[in-house]
C-alpha cells in the first residue's frame, strides 16, 4: 500500500451538518464569548487574561484547526476521495481532538510553570500527531 493520494473529488459526501461539527464551532464560540466577556468586564485585569489564554490557549488553537480543516475540504470537494473522507473523519469523529487537547494542555502548562524545565511540550504535540496519523490511516483503509 503506498502513501495516500492528495485530497480530491471522489464518491464520499462530506458535509458540515453533522451534530459533532457542531459541537466543535460552538466550542470554539463559546471560547471566543468567554474571551470577550473577560476583555470587556474586566478590561484591566491583565492577569485574567493571561490566565484565561494559558488554560484555553491549546484549546484554541486545536478547535480552529479542526474548524479549518473541516470547512477547507467540505468547500474544495463535497464529495471527496478516501484520503478527503480520513481527514474528516479524524477531525470530524472527535476521538483525536478528546485525546490531543487534554494531553497538550498538560503538557504545555507543565512545560510552562517549570519555565522548560520539564520538556513537555513538543512531547505530547508529537503524542497528538502521532495518533492523528494512526487515526488517519485507520480511517483511510476502512474508508
Amino acid at each position: 500500500m503506498g502513501w495516500p493520494a492528495s485530497p480530491g473529488p471522489g464518491p464520499y459526501s462530506l458535509t458540515l451538518a453533522t451534530p459533532t461539527f457542531y459541537v466543535i464551532v460552538a466550542s470554539l464560540a463559546l471560547f471566543a464569548a468567554m474571551f470577550w466577556v473577560l476583555r470587556e468586564w474586566y478590561p484591566r485585569r491583565r492577569r485574567g487574561l493571561e490566565g484565561y489564554l494559558e488554560a484555553a490557549g491549546v484549546d484554541l488553537v486545536f478547535l480552529s484547526f479542526a474548524v479549518a480543516v473541516v470547512v477547507a475540504l467540505v468547500v474544495k470537494d463535497p464529495s471527496g476521495n478516501r484520503t478527503s473522507l480520513a481527514l474528516f473523519q479524524v477531525v470530524v469523529g472527535g476521538y483525536w481532538l478528546a485525546f490531543a487537547i487534554p494531553v497538550v494542555t498538560v503538557g504545555s502548562s507543565i512545560h510552562t510553570k517549570s519555565r522548560g524545565g520539564i520538556p513537555w511540550l513538543l512531547p505530547s504535540l508529537a503524542g497528538a500527531v502521532l495518533l492523528f496519523g494512526i487515526l488517519f490511516a485507520y480511517y483511510y483503509a476502512v474508508g
